[in-house]
């Protein structure tokens, strides 16, 4: 078997509300042999259904493609279906065989984590939101390495941490990955939780 092939992710993901009110964030996971993808959302305002009515979507874009989604259109796609009710931000990361794609529409960030490093993948992003009707995405690729971790998370999350913070976080819990994603969301909210929060950690490995 090639490298190219062997690469594979394991995805974890967690999500805290703000206390007393609906989370207005959403995740969606999917895990089709192959390509494996990762989305957080973030409704605007009063939006509880707007960032689960993107996830949904994407679900069902993920599941027709058969896990391989054209991130432009599927933004697109996803920007029309949002159209008429509240606005969601997105970021996403998918894997297929070595190569990670990424999707960002709005302030959500994504993260790589490389070799006790941490770095902001997402920082010239618009801050158009997926419902808007006229986005412009931000789309990445870059190749993976073995223990890559790309972090996604919603502005409740990202905001509490700098790129040192982060990492460091993300190094003390290499022992204990499935644990990751809270780990990260308790340290967020040790200055109090004032927004939804909403993490997924996307770790890569090939297999020796």
């Amino acid at each position: 078997m090639s490298a190219v092939t062997s690469v594979a992710a394991t995805i974890y993901a967690a999500s805290v509300p703000q206390p007393g009110r609906p989370n207005e964030d959403a995740l969606f996971v999917g895990r089709q042999a192959g390509a494996p993808l990762a989305a957080v959302f973030d409704g605007q305002g009063n939006a509880e259904g707007a960032a689960k009515k993107a996830a949904r979507q994407l679900e069902r874009l993920y599941t027709e493609s058969g896990g391989r989604v054209d991130w432009t259109r599927t933004a697109k796609l996803l920007d029309s279906h949002l159209l008429g009710v509240n606005k969601s931000t997105m970021v996403a990361a998918s894997l297929l065989e070595d190569v990670i794609s990424l999707c960002a529409v709005g302030d959500s960030r994504a993260y790589l984590v490389r070799d006790g490093q941490a770095n902001i993948l997402t920082e010239s992003a618009s801050k158009q939101k997926l419902g808007s009707g006229a986005i412009q995405p931000l789309i990445k690729e870059f190749g993976v390495q073995g223990r890559d971790i790309i972090l996604l998370m919603t502005d409740g999350a990202w905001t509490h941490f700098s790129l040192y913070q982060l990492a460091q976080t993300v190094m003390k819990n290499l022992l204990n990955l499935p644990e990751l994603s809270n780990s990260i969301l308790k340290q967020a909210s040790k200055s109090g939780i004032c927004d939804d929060m909403t993490v997924a950690a996307f770790v890569i490995r090939i297999p020796k």
